[in-house]
């Protein structure tokens, strides 16, 4: 233990248990002290024998703990039998009182903070393998930490709410996943979490509170310069200040990575399949697209932070807008596109859903933004729906409601999280996109059909491979000057001519990126390349790439020698 829990350990013991041992002490040496004055029998010499005080402790000491040995060390006196009767009750009733204290000292939510504490601690400075610190456990760090165990990472977690760390301990994650109900706006508890252990690759700061996200973002920076920061924020002038930390720091704003999701869905369709096919969103698959509706009027309900990202973004692509909103100050700037009133049928309809093509509720209220959606049905029940779900908790009513798209800001933030730490060429890979589809639509065809020809519709895996250590096999035979070209690391081992049912999607190597490189492209220690994999395969591939005697059938299409013994004997 340490010295400073240590410390508040027996602060806390001393302070709670005082009075209860200065009672024991009194009762105990007065208890003595009479034992010891109090005449006993006489002696064959007439002599009144008196107890010395070792025997007085020893016959307080066994009957305290109501073991009976008898009168020692000779048969009392009268009056030493009469003041044993009321030292043996007085110590009866002070024990009670002192083990009454010392089971609500059990109970101390103070003392158990600390021992919890202390416990967390010694698990961090024990785990062996690198893990992010998450700050924040709400509905967004729990569908990342999901994403992360699923993805075989390793976590730490810090939250505020003792019920969600308690939840903790019901998840069936793939990895042991380590929490304490704490403030990660203390430095001191940054430090317990492990921030400072090379282990700790990352810190993802995901709490609600803009003032706290930002506080441990640079007490994080202070107390690590090196580390991989992602944090959440809504706010811009919030995100200026965070990124202003400096260093790896990267900022995810939920709502502009939705107006994005959906200027695509309505300019873009085909990538938004494409995002949301690999992103595993429910029934996503390549062969439909998600919003087939790229003209036509379009109605938002809410112009608050969302609202108004959506807005802008919408505006930009040239997509004929209008606003529903009932605080007059939010529009100030955009009354030729807005409809001032609360939410109803009548505003509705002022603001042309009738002929409008879809329909966006972005407010922070589930239960405004469910009414919206039965009050829209009856005005226009054929229009694309569109609907914000702030609370996890919610998903059955969202999807009992009959729309085409739910956004739910934490999922948004999770996805993103995840491919941020396991595919960080997917962000370039679609800014590369959406160039395509603009320049070339039979191109981003072709890259359509084949993934679905070697994926297929199951859930993917995606994930970015360095050539670098994690790649052993690969790396020793660039080491020996042999030549690896991309094709030979995912080639299947049982028919070496085919290959697994993979596609690599990007690749990079500095600062050159290319996307949907071709099998001859030869590698080299450093490159970069994101992989699209069809489950099952995943195996496979990592055997390819760690095991030597694997790699080198794969290159040479000779089973190779394994056994020392006849190496030597070939040679």
């Amino acid at each position: 233990m340490s010295d400073s829990s240590l410390g508040r350990v027996s602060f806390i013991v001393l302070r709670h248990m005082r009075a209860p041992i200065i009672a024991l002490i009194c009762v105990y040496a007065i208890a003595m002290l009479g034992m010891v004055l109090v005449p006993g029998i006489s002696d064959e010499n007439g002599q009144t024998m008196y107890m010395s005080f070792f025997h007085a402790f020893y016959f307080l000491a066994y009957t305290a703990t109501t073991t009976g040995f008898g009168e020692l060390p000779i048969e009392f006196s009268n009056a030493q039998r009469m003041w044993a009767i009321v030292c043996l009750y007085t110590s009866v009733i002070t024990w009670l009182y002192a083990v009454g204290k010392i089971i609500s000292l059990l109970k101390n939510p103070h003392l158990q903070s600390v021992l919890e504490e202390e416990s967390f601690v010694r698990s961090v400075r024990k785990k062996s393998n690198d893990y992010y610190l998450v700050c924040g456990f709400g509905d967004t760090g729990s569908l990342l930490l999901r994403g992360l165990t699923d993805a075989g990472l390793s976590a730490v977690v810090l939250d505020s709410d003792a019920e969600r760390i308690k939840a903790l301990d019901l998840r069936d994650y793939q990895t042991k996943v380590l929490g304490l109900c704490a403030d990660a706006t203390i430095p001191r508890l940054l430090l317990d979490a492990g921030v400072e252990e090379k282990r700790c690759v990352g810190v993802l700061i995901l709490t609600h509170s803009e003032e706290a996200n930002l506080k441990i973002a640079v007490s994080v920076r202070l107390l690590r310069p090196d580390i991989k920061i992602i944090c959440r924020s809504t706010s811009p002038e919030n995100e200026g200040e965070i990124l202003a930390v400096g260093g790896d720091v990267h900022v995810v704003d939920p709502f502009r990575v939705f107006a994005s999701y959906l200027s695509m869905m309505i300019y873009n369709p085909t990538i938004q399949t494409l995002n949301e096919w690999l992103s595993g969103a429910p029934d996503a698959t390549l062969e439909q697209n998600i919003c087939p509706l790229k003209g036509g009027k379009w109605v938002l309900c809410g112009y608050g932070s969302m609202g108004s990202i959506v807005y802008q973004r919408l505006k930009e692509k040239g997509i004929d807008v209008t606003v529903v909103e009932e605080r007059v100050e939010n529009i100030q700037e955009i009354t030729h596109n807005a409809v001032l009133g609360r939410i109803n049928l009548e505003t509705l309809k002022r603001a042309g859903l009738k002929g409008s093509v879809g329909l966006i509720v972005g407010t922070n209220s589930d239960t405004f933004n469910l009414n919206t959606i039965h009050l829209a049905n009856q005005v226009n029940s054929s229009a694309f729906k569109i609907v914000r779900q702030n609370q996890h908790a919610n998903e059955v009513l969202f999807k009992k409601a009959g729309v085409d798209f739910i956004l739910q800001p934490s999922l948004v933030i999770a996805r993103m999280v995840l491919f941020m730490l396991t595919a960080p060429l997917l962000r370039p890979f679609f800014r590369r996109l959406r160039l395509l589809y603009d320049n070339d639509p039979a191109k981003l065809a072709d890259i359509m059909t084949r993934l679905v020809t070697n994926i297929g519709g199951s859930r993917p895996t995606v994930k970015t491979y360095h050539v670098n250590q994690s790649m052993p096999a690969v790396l020793n035979f660039l080491d020996e000057k042999t030549v690896v070209t991309l094709g030979d690391i995912y080639r299947d081992v049982s028919e070496r001519e085919s290959f697994l049912q993979m596609v690599p999607l990007a690749h990079q190597r500095g600062e050159v990126f290319k996307e949907m490189p071709e099998n001859d492209l030869q590698l080299r220690q450093g490159d970069e390349i994101l992989f699209c994999i069809k489950p099952g395969q995943k195996n496979l591939f990592d055997a390819n790439i760690n095991n030597i005697h694997t790699l080198g059938y794969l290159l040479t299409g000779k089973e190779p020698i394994k056994s020392s013994f006849f190496r030597w004997a070939m040679r």
